[in-house]
């Protein structure tokens, strides 16, 4: 996957690298304010669970880790890309903020599909990362644990770092989708 800048976006749309970040800052803070709320409600009723016996993890305890981790983290995340950006703004929050949206590789308007494909590739990385953590947390099947986490972080760096010099990043050409700066963020700039 070439680094170079998106030849499907008018210079004047591509964004900027400073946007780009902009736009994943303010996510990553709705991201953060969702697990703060997870955290209270977790606090509130951690002394109405059990108490879980000392000594070595199940199968069934990882994988019902797992799941709980996906339900409670990752599918909120994936429906708020997906919704944000299907919607007629085609932003994330901090997209808008960037003054950018998502558009299909031609510059038109993605279709629905194309939005889900993008955002389960981005969000697989995290998951991936949550896998290889639960199992290092866990202590168990740490060398898929570790393997897992490294696969999460070169796949979100396959997502991320051809965006931050102009290209697009493997999510967006899977998915034949580009993020651009919305027309009135480009006719500000003087692009």
């Amino acid at each position: 996957m070439p680094s170079t800048p998106d030849a499907t976006a008018p210079p004047s749309l591509r964004p900027r690298p400073l946007a780009r970040v902009r736009s994943w800052l303010l996510d990553w803070l709705v991201v953060g304010a969702w697990l703060g709320v997870l955290a209270v409600v977790g606090l509130a009723a951690r002394p109405l669970l059990p108490s879980g016996e000392a000594g070595a993890t199940t199968l069934r305890a990882l994988l019902t880790a797992d799941v709980l981790i996906t339900v409670a983290t990752v599918l909120p995340y994936l429906l708020y890309l997906v919704l944000t950006e299907s919607s007629p703004r085609r932003a994330t929050l901090g997209k808008r903020w960037a003054g950018l949206r998502v558009a299909a590789a031609d510059g038109s308007s993605p279709v629905t599909g194309s939005v889900w494909v993008r955002n389960l590739i981005k969000v697989l990385a995290w998951q991936l990362g949550h896998l290889g953590f639960t199992r290092g947390m866990l202590e168990t099947q740490v060398g898929l644990g570790i393997g897992l986490a490294v696969a999460g972080t070169l796949l979100g760096l396959a997502c991320a770092v051809p965006a931050l010099v102009g290209g697009r990043g493997i999510h967006d050409r899977i998915a034949g989708t580009r993020v651009e700066r919305g027309a009135a963020t480009a006719r500000r700039s003087g692009s």
